[in-house]
């Protein structure tokens, strides 16, 4: 007995396009594969470009209520709830020791921090994408960045990016809120 002949619900012209795309979907998974470099966040700090590895970031967030602490630094925006959690929000401008004027009326927040209790928000004024980043790529930056800069840098992109070391960031002594109390005067 011989099999019913299966007939195939596809034109020839059909299937040619559907092997050309199969073949560009596979293509693309390994040129994916094969990228190089360390993907970053781009961000605008104080109008600068500036770009943040995405390995120690854990989300980006809308600023929605933010509670100021008296007598704080001015590194320090205040406090959110993310999550059930109190996180202390910097920003990242005043962390970098740039100026505090002009900030964003709609900023974003850059969530860093590895574990739940070691987490902290850093304003930026414009979050601008990812990208890879090549960090061989990268060079020193020019002496007229401040000192305080510097000390947080990776380098400088070939497009003159300021590449942010986020452990020597996230070790900054700006990061710690220490408010003194006042003193209440005894008559």
């Amino acid at each position: 007995m011989s099999e019913p002949s299966v007939k195939d619900p596809w034109s020839e012209e059909q299937r040619a396009l559907l092997e050309t795309r199969t073949r560009a979907v596979a293509h693309r998974a390994e040129v994916a594969v094969n990228v190089v470099g360390t993907e970053v966040l781009r961000v605008l700090v104080a109008g600068e470009p500036c770009a943040l590895q995405t390995a120690r970031i854990r989300g980006v967030a809308e600023i929605l209520r933010l509670t100021p602490l008296p007598h704080a630094p001015p590194e320090v925006a205040g406090l959110t709830v993310r999550g059930g959690s109190v996180l202390p929000v910097f920003y990242l401008r005043a962390v970098l020791g740039l100026p505090l004027s002009a900030l964003p009326e709609h900023g974003r927040m850059v969530l860093l921090g590895a574990k739940e209790e070691d987490q902290l928000g850093l304003v930026v004024d414009a979050i601008e994408g990812t990208a890879r980043l090549d960090l061989s790529t990268l060079r020193e930056p020019p002496p007229t960045v401040a000192a305080e800069v510097k000390a947080v840098l990776l380098g400088m992109d070939p497009q003159g990016t300021m590449v942010l070391d986020l452990d020597a960031l996230l070790a900054s002594p700006r990061l710690i809120i220490d408010i003194p109390l006042p003193r209440v005067g005894r008559s």
